[in-house]
């Protein structure tokens, strides 16, 4: 009688989001490479993946006898799969525990294993090659000196030992999962469950951002074959897969990726999925991105476009050894993309070593002023291990002050009562930006968010910088500072929140919220402000048009009262909003929607005084079924394409 093959359970908890989950994409390389080893498919056999976060004991029913049991960590499944690698040691002491991913730290493999001592080995970077070594030598020994790109401690004496690092492979030798069939049995029984794909068409990023693990992990950019990514699209469609996300660090940068995106497309028109292609666009190759891009919203594949900064500090930028285009090639990139209409979306990174409240100010203003009419998203600086931004020389060098905080990531299902909890780690302060100033900070990035990104104060801050010169940065600290008052109970009360919120957060509570109401998802503080204040807006913007007007008065800028209102009520017209009777047409005795029309175009913008016709404003108004349905639509699924600002018409009713 033959001996039974030993168990392996590959454990990759994903984030759930409602009835969303991504399917393990790293399990499944390891299994779909590891299969094409007869020593190993002789010998072994794969269990179904675990990558269903739950409770400890709901986990540990799903193992039968396991021989080998692997677990991918990154920062959204960490603490959980220590505890579940702790249980499984205490169930089968003979088991071989093995860990691998971005947040199992590699400078600090010693200390890490040692912490952890239920932990058998560790993978250093890609883990493909590496598993599968790992797997033939467990046949005959717990000794893997003889295996390329590990760290353990020898199983006799305990010594650290820590094998040469695997030189880099050529990617396409690891079949993909999705071709090879490894998801469909879980496709087949997917019920209401709506699966995700992750999917490289590269592999490797050749800049090294101190923030990011991309860079750090491996400069050298491998390809893999575009037969094999045809192959993975139509699966993809053929499983009718609604969202990938491209994990490629710059797409758009190599000259193929327009060939790349032409698949997607092919399979959008032909087949109707994937419905949502998401990329993390290239950092330079401006031309090459602009192409894809028209490509991708062509077929409504994309939501926009990210041109990001992370900071205009050219001191913060070298700390952190990152380059940055100009803010005119910038400039220019914002006008061809508003040409074609295809939304834009800037990203900063507040709290980086270098930066003031000043410098960080003065690049919000910049990145406005430059013409950035769509969406902005400022984050607070997470170290990450393996990242040059954790080494303790660094955080010696520049002073950071570190807050490990409960982590909830942004639209994801709340974990149930008695799951384990996972964490980040934040900057809250810095040599050059100490806790108070990081406030101050933190509460300007919270307000531009709210007022700029999403749109409920944008007209406005618009026109005051074109009309009067107002920078963006003045008006909003002006809005903190003047609407902290009694006779503006609404503006009071969100400021009060959102300070109780930072005192929460340096405290260690989770960057992201709950609001009941709005649904089961988590929300972002700024999306946040945004749904509660959607309750109310009719109390907000009369708040909001007085303390505007005392701006005015203060800065001894005349205007007409008029003039003011009729911002004020195009900006409310445009405005997404929960009241079922919102009006659809709107009557203007000024030309603002010519003005801001022209503006939102990049022509110059005059306001003419009233005469004898009106301007007629038209807004294809929509109706949401409930709190959550607004959100859902609004917040989740279209932040990114700013549909809190609702389409529409106009005309010069003579």
């Amino acid at each position: 009688m033959s001996n039974p093959k030993k168990q392996i359970y590959l454990h990759e908890f994903n984030i759930i989001m409602g009835n969303k989950i991504f399917l393990p994409n790293v399990s499944g390389m390891l299994r779909a490479f590891a299969e094409t080893k007869e020593e190993i498919t002789s010998n072994y056999e794969f269990m179904p993946f675990v990558f269903i976060r739950g409770k400890l004991d709901t986990i540990t029913k799903l193992w039968d006898k396991p021989d080998i049991m692997a677990f991918s960590s990154s920062i959204w499944n960490h603490q959980l799969n220590l505890a579940v690698a702790k249980k499984a040691r205490e169930m089968f002491p003979q088991a071989l525990i093995v860990f691998g991913g971005p947040h199992v730290p590699n400078d600090g493999a010693e200390v890490f294993l040692r912490e952890n001592e239920f932990i058998d080995l560790i993978v250093i970077k890609d883990g493909e090659a590496t598993f599968s070594d790992i797997l033939i030598t467990f046949l005959k020994t717990r000794d893997f000196s003889d295996v390329q790109g590990v760290a353990f401690l020898h199983p006799n004496t305990k010594r650290f030992i820590r094998t040469l690092d695997r030189p880099t492979e050529d990617v396409n030798v690891f079949p993909s999962p999705y071709v090879a069939g490894l998801y469909d049995y879980l496709l087949n029984e997917r019920g209401d469950t709506e699966y995700q794909v992750i999917l490289e068409t590269n592999r490797g990023c050749p800049f090294e951002c101190g923030f990011c693990y991309w860079g750090s992990r491996n400069k050298r950019v491998r390809m893999f074959d575009l037969n094999r990514i045809r192959q993975e699209v139509a699966w993809i469609g053929k499983h009718r897969i609604e969202y990938v996300f491209g994990a490629d660090a710059n797409f758009g940068m190599i000259p193929r990726d327009l060939e790349v995106a032409s698949i997607f497309v092919e399979s959008k028109k032909s087949i109707g999925f994937p419905r949502s292609f998401r990329v993390c666009y290239g950092k330079n190759a401006e031309d090459r991105v602009f192409t894809v891009a028209q490509l991708l919203d062509a077929v409504g594949l994309t939501k926009g476009v990210t041109v990001s900064f992370q900071s205009t500090d050219p001191q913060t930028l070298k700390n952190i050894g990152r380059g940055n285009i100009s803010l005119n090639v910038y400039r220019n990139l914002l006008k061809r993309y508003r040409e074609r209409k295809i939304q834009i979306y800037t990203e900063l990174i507040l709290g980086m070593p270098g930066e003031t409240y000043e410098s960080f100010t003065k690049g919000l203003n910049e990145v406005f002023e430059a013409g950035l009419y769509d969406q902005i998203g400022i984050f607070f600086c997470i170290v990450l291990p393996n990242t040059p931004m954790a080494n303790p020389d660094y955080i010696k060098e520049h002073e950071i002050i570190i807050q490990q905080i409960e982590l909830v990531e942004p639209h994801a299902s709340k974990r149930k009562e008695g799951e384990i909890q996972e964490y980040e780690d934040i900057i809250i302060a810095t040599k050059t930006m100490p806790l108070e100033e990081w406030k101050k900070t933190a509460t300007m990035a919270w307000v531009a968010q709210t007022l700029h990104g999403l749109k409920l104060g944008f007209f406005v801050a618009l026109y005051l910088f074109n009309r009067f010169g107002i920078k963006y940065t003045e008006f909003f600290s002006y809005l903190v500072s003047h609407g902290y008052n009694e006779k503006f109970p609404v503006f009071k009360d969100q400021i009060n929140q959102y300070k109780s919120y930072l005192e929460r957060v340096i405290s260690g509570d989770p960057q992201c919220v709950f609001i009941d109401e709005f649904g089961e998802i988590s929300w972002q503080i700024e999306e946040a402000t945004f749904l509660k204040l959607s309750e109310n807006l009719k109390t907000f913007y009369e708040e909001f048009f007085l303390i505007t007007q005392n701006l005015l008065k203060s800065r001894g800028v005349p205007v007409d009262n008029e003039e003011l209102r009729e911002v004020f009520r195009y900006q409310i017209a445009r405005i997404a909003s929960l009241d079922t009777n919102k009006p659809k047409r709107y009557q203007f005795s000024y030309n603002i929607p010519e003005y801001f029309d022209r503006l939102l175009n990049d022509q110059e913008g005059e306001l003419i005084p009233p005469q004898d016709s009106n301007w007629i404003l038209d807004v294809d108004t929509k109706k949401y079924h409930n709190k959550k349905d607004f959100a859902t639509q609004i917040i989740w699924y279209g932040r990114r394409d700013s549909r809190a600002v609702e389409p529409v018409t106009w005309f010069r009713d003579k």
